[in-house]
């Protein structure tokens, strides 16, 4: 017979509290995330920008509304440049991947392919959101 301490189980309860709450907390600021680049795509460069309701049911990409562009955000306080890069690539879907990432309080940053000649699942470049908007233009 297996007997718990009363302590270690409420212990246990808590944590499971807590990553549910933490879970929610995240996924509600990524989707922060995705609206706020819907609007500063939209003020930009003009046209209707959405989210991808469907992403997590069908796989894809965050954001629809440019055409030939398959957008990831993220909106998290611990860069994963790389696994996110990785994750942009495999659900372009042959769009040109582009990775919108940022941390609390500071600017939104680009990534892209780095040019059309190197395989873009390497390699990237980091530019801010207006250069891209401007290379859009």
């Amino acid at each position: 017979m297996v007997t718990y301490n009363a302590r270690f189980v409420m212990v246990i309860i808590h944590l499971v509290v807590m990553e549910k709450q933490m879970s929610r907390a995240s996924r509600q600021k990524g989707q922060r995330g995705e609206r706020e680049i819907c609007n500063l795509l939209a003020e930009r460069l003009g046209g209707e920008f959405k989210r991808n309701l469907m992403q997590t049911a069908e796989g894809g990409y965050d954001v629809l509304g440019l055409d030939d562009y398959a957008i990831e955000v993220k909106f998290q306080e611990r860069l994963c440049l790389e696994k996110w890069w990785k994750q942009t690539v495999e659900q372009a879907n042959g769009k040109k991947p582009v990775l919108f990432f940022r941390k609390s309080r500071e600017e939104w940053r680009v990534a892209i392919p780095y040019d059309a000649m190197t395989p873009c699942d390497r390699y990237y470049s980091v530019i801010p959101l207006d250069a891209f908007c401007n290379q859009l233009k």
